[in-house]
């Protein structure tokens, strides 16, 4: 058998967000039709920050007003020092408090300052997340493929097949997506250019493999406004990268018909023929924007620095991007991988940011090395700070600068759902892995609330760093509700005849140290009283 090497030139292939678009499915709603009204599109960020977060820091500790806090209730691990919510939630043992309750001058906790203030009720505070599958440091995690733990810290759920994470899931659904969009997805990072998204492309059963994520700002502002003219329709004449796409489909089309291509090499073909249809369809649509594109980027080269102005600037120029971009529905779905942030230097007195960097790293004084030192006060105040800061100059400017009128009274925030996750839970345990979000996606979720999944009556196995492993509910309920919210029906992800999203495998976990006895009758459900 002759094997046929083939290649596209860079013109032929679609400049899609992050570099890593390598093929993308041709679906019935990418067909040419007239623009109908249409209710405003749903939107989906995701932030992800690393290793730890300080429990007593990130949740809210008042007290007052008929508040208490668990240790005028509790004794031992449960005495943490957090407030102590009593309104029950969607029935079984899971409470709510609304979050105004809890604001201050200085915000409703350390982490979650008063940058927030101005949107709390547009905010959900969620406590209670369990990862099930035996994680450790991970990339795909927080959007349900557990099967992705770094290289340096290898880990039972390694062996559960991959997924493609619930991005991607909508990123290649026609539900999400009602025809062919500028650029799927937009994954954004500083220092590591690994992202936390998997695909199968679009190919249900296909090969999943890790996208990587643009760390130059020029690139993704490139990906998202290259060639798009805010005032003017693409120019409708002859196209001539059209006609080579319409030559080189044509060539692909034969090729995938060739009786003697092995069954993984069809699949390969496949994904190529998927990528030229969508080129087609971009191809033949004109577009007009009715939105600001922001200027073009200098280019930043990466680099896995500390220059707190290097950051800063970088993070800066990000936010422009991304809001231009869900403004102008370029696309509808970004991730940021939080790897870089300002935030305190050790010396307690020198008030002065410094710049910190997340990787693999966990040497003395690093972002990760912090996190291994949590029994140390300093280091906890130091990363304290470096979230707050991640809270005060992303999550609330995202929410600030999304939070304006697009119809019928709602915001561009208000149809969106903004998810800021974190990599693992308190120390390096991925038990109550923290959650906020913000945005309503188009009024399906009910926000601005705290809501507390954990059985705090349950059995608490032990205690680290303030944070308990008590047990709290699987956090795949939080990615089917986040796929429902976005519109769509289990049929439209679940595998296997199983219900859900996401492995449930407890493999590994000893159940005299850890909770494995979850309720999985209700793992295909969105979270309980999420809606109100």
């Amino acid at each position: 058998m002759t094997n046929r090497k083939m290649s596209l030139s860079r013109r032929q292939l679609l400049r899609g967000a992050g570099g890593a678009v390598l093929a993308l499915p041709f679906l019935e709603s990418i067909a040419s039709k007239e623009a109908l009204a249409a209710p405003a599109p749903k939107r989906l960020v995701v932030m992800k920050s690393f290793s730890t977060q300080i429990i007593s820091s990130w949740y809210p500790t008042f007290s007052g007003n008929g508040y208490v806090l668990k240790n005028d209730v509790y004794s031992g691990n449960k005495a943490d020092g957090t407030t102590l919510l009593t309104t029950p939630l969607g029935g079984g043992p899971y409470t709510q408090a609304p979050l105004r309750d809890f604001e201050t001058p200085n915000g409703v906790s350390e982490i979650l300052g008063p940058a927030l203030n101005p949107h709390l009720d547009k905010i959900t505070l969620i406590r209670g997340l369990d990862f099930l599958p035996s994680v450790n440091h991970n990339y795909g995690g927080i959007l349900g493929n557990y099967s992705s733990c770094t290289a340096a810290t290898p880990c039972d759920a390694d062996g559960l097949t991959d997924v493609p994470t619930i991005d991607q899931v909508l990123a290649y659904s026609a539900k999400f997506y009602e025809n062919t969009p500028w650029a799927r997805y937009l994954h954004l990072s500083q220092g590591v250019d690994n992202s936390m998204s998997y695909s199968s492309m679009g190919q249900q059963g296909g090969p999943v493999q890790q996208l990587k994520a643009r760390t130059n700002p020029l690139d993704a502002w490139n990906d998202l406004f290259a060639g798009a003219n805010p005032d003017q329709p693409v120019n409708p004449g002859p196209n001539r990268d059209k006609l080579l796409i319409d030559k080189v489909y044509e060539d692909y089309k034969r090729l995938r018909d060739n009786k003697r291509l092995s069954a993984t090499d069809r699949q390969l073909v496949d994904q190529y023929v998927n990528l030229i249809a969508e080129l087609q369809a971009k191809l033949e649509t004109s577009q007009t924007l009715s939105c600001t594109i922001p200027p073009e980027p200098d280019s930043f080269a990466n680099n896995t620095g500390t220059d707190p102005a290097d950051i800063k600037q970088k993070w800066d120029l990000f936010l422009d991007i991304v809001v231009a971009a869900l403004m102008c529905d370029q696309t509808r779905i970004v991730t940021l991988g939080v790897h870089k942030a300002l935030g305190p230097g050790p010396d307690p007195n020198d008030m002065t940011l410094q710049g910190h960097y997340h990787s693999e790293d966990a040497s003395g004084g690093t972002w990760h090395g912090l996190a291994h030192d949590w029994g140390n006060a300093n280091s906890r105040r130091m990363l304290a700070g470096i979230n707050a800061w991640i809270a005060e100059e992303i999550f609330a400017k995202l929410c600030e600068r999304l939070d304006v009128t697009e119809g019928d009274g709602q915001t561009v925030l208000d149809n969106s759902l903004i998810y800021w996750g974190n990599e693992m839970g308190f120390n390096h345990i991925a038990y109550s892995v923290p959650c906020l979000l913000a945005g309503s996606a188009g009024g399906f979720i009910q926000p601005g609330r705290y809501l507390d999944y954990i059985d705090w009556d349950g059995q608490s196995y032990f205690a680290q760093e303030n944070g308990n492993v008590i047990k709290g509910i699987p956090h795949n309920r939080l990615l089917v509700t986040i796929m429902q919210a976005m519109g769509l029906s289990p049929a439209d992800y679940e595998m296997n005849g199983e219900p859900g999203y996401g492995s449930t495998s407890t493999n590994g976990r000893d159940p005299n140290l850890w909770p494995v006895d979850y309720d999985l009758s209700q793992v295909g459900n969105i979270l309980p009283g999420i809606q109100g």
